[in-house]
């Protein structure tokens, strides 16, 4: 599969390009007041009054991944920018054994892609085409709750309510709209979210995916959780628990 060679410009990348963006509107407590109770509150929470809204968000984590059921879990770094419903890039390296793999996920100009090569130079995963790109914008979709200001009235995402603690958003990320079930604490920090995102494991076809969200990282006028645990049918038959990580640094943008 011929790689784009914008793509093999983003592995030389020591810090991915963020998209510029002109000042927006400082966050108003009164911008949720129309919100399902349980999304009202996680946006109070999420971001203070007063901070500038933001169109992505760098992150830096550490954690560690499970490539196949039943595995070891391998250590990993990583960075990643996040601008949904526009795009994302995760850019990681694992950090202990032989094999050191490093590479990049992504989603953007409609398309997702993976790239994954052994000591930076054997490629071992790639991936492009329809349904890498549907899988993408599903997690694009969801990971919405790291940059509480894409889940405002206006920015992407449309609320509808489920129940005291529940409240559930949808994006249309290109040609995929995704709807997320949020689990709100009574402070309003998320405590879960799930969603059918588009998997290749069964068919291809839709297979619940969650993230269970925990701890919290405040920076620059924000609030996010600091843990990240995630997984195909988290819960259920087959569950398949492959991501965790501590989130440990976050710019605003």
């Amino acid at each position: 599969m011929q790689v784009p060679v914008w793509s093999k410009r983003i592995l030389r990348r020591r810090t991915p390009d963020v998209p510029s963006a002109p000042p927006g509107p400082l966050f108003d407590p009164g911008m949720v007041g129309d919100l399902p109770e349980p999304a009202r509150r996680l946006l109070l929470r999420a971001i203070e009054p007063g901070t500038p809204l933001a169109s992505s968000v760098d992150l830096r984590m550490r954690g560690s991944l499970v490539f196949t059921p039943g595995g070891d879990p391998v250590p990993f770094v990583a960075e990643q920018v996040l601008s949904p419903p526009v795009s994302f890039l995760w850019r990681a390296r694992t950090t202990s054994g032989w094999a050191r793999i490093r590479g990049f996920d992504r989603y953007g100009e409609g398309q997702g892609e993976m790239l994954w090569k052994l000591w930076g130079i054997i490629p071992v995963v790639r991936g492009i085409g329809s349904n890498v790109t549907r899988s993408a914008a599903g997690r694009l979709a969801m990971e919405g709750v790291l940059l509480p200001s894409s889940l405002l009235p206006g920015r992407g995402a449309e609320w509808s309510p489920v129940d005291e603690s529940r409240a559930r958003f949808r994006m249309t990320v290109g040609e995929e709209t995704v709807e997320t079930l949020v689990e709100v604490d009574p402070e309003g920090r998320p405590l879960r979210a799930s969603a059918m995102r588009w998997s290749e494991r069964a068919g291809p076809s839709y297979e619940p995916f969650g993230v269970e969200l925990s701890g919290e990282l405040r920076s620059g006028g924000y609030a996010i959780p600091s843990r990240v645990e995630a997984g195909w049918s988290l819960g259920g038959e087959g569950e398949f628990r492959f991501f965790q990580a501590e989130i440990q640094g976050a710019t605003f943008r």
